[in-house]
């Protein structure tokens, strides 16, 4: 398993830009309030007594006007303590190569740790407009169970490893419920969706089933 006390360390090279004006999201207000019902969820967060007492969770989306490229805004990193963000939370994605792991981002913060996984679900699947990467102990325990692929136990997260293994998993047959449960990746998993709604429906669901198995 991950050693916890690696959680937010981003491990793919990073050509970021410090700027203070914010993301060009349309789809902002959405997100945010996504983000929000994540945190209260649990499934976005912070704990002293997991992962080091390191942040946790992120949550992204398609940028419309810049789809051709597939960029997308994320969750800063490290803000996984807040239970409301602003717009200087997130961060705008740029550019992004995955097979050379590396990605361009600009904004106040840098972005997410798991940038470079959400990356390669929207390079393989042009219909995903909205990914959720979160920490759930339950749903993470009943991934069998609950029918879930699910990465190797020995694929840490943010990793080159991970990437690949994202894309491997998309390119043979496609995950059923849009999820993929990581092994090597305490208590993670990631749901995306063509939409914002559909993610956080399909995650909401999700709690709710593992929640029932005994």
């Amino acid at each position: 398993m991950h050693p916890p006390e690696a959680e937010g360390v981003i491990k793919f090279t990073l050509s970021y830009i410090a700027s203070d004006a914010g993301v060009d999201c349309p789809d902002f207000d959405a997100l945010n309030h996504s983000r929000s019902l994540l945190w209260q969820w649990g499934v976005v967060g912070q704990d002293d007594q997991r992962y080091g007492g390191l942040g946790y969770g992120n949550v992204s989306v398609r940028t419309v006007e810049r789809e051709s490229t597939g960029a997308f805004v994320i969750t800063g990193t490290q803000t996984g303590h807040l239970p409301a963000l602003t717009a200087q939370h997130y961060a705008q994605v740029l550019a992004y190569d995955v097979q050379r792991h590396w990605l361009q981002a600009v904004g106040t913060r840098k972005p997410s740790s798991e940038a470079m996984t959400h990356a390669a679900i929207y390079q393989c699947l042009p219909t995903a407009h909205a990914i959720i990467h979160g920490h759930h102990p339950q749903l993470w325990q009943q991934a069998q169970a609950l029918g879930l692929t699910c990465t190797a136990t020995d694929i840490p997260y943010g990793t080159p490893q991970m990437a690949q293994a994202m894309q491997t998993l998309l390119r043979d047959t496609p995950p059923p419920r849009n999820t993929i449960v990581m092994l090597g990746h305490e208590d993670g998993f990631i749901t995306w969706g063509e939409n914002l709604a559909e993610a956080v429906a399909l995650v909401r669901q999700l709690l709710q089933d593992a929640a029932q198995i005994q």
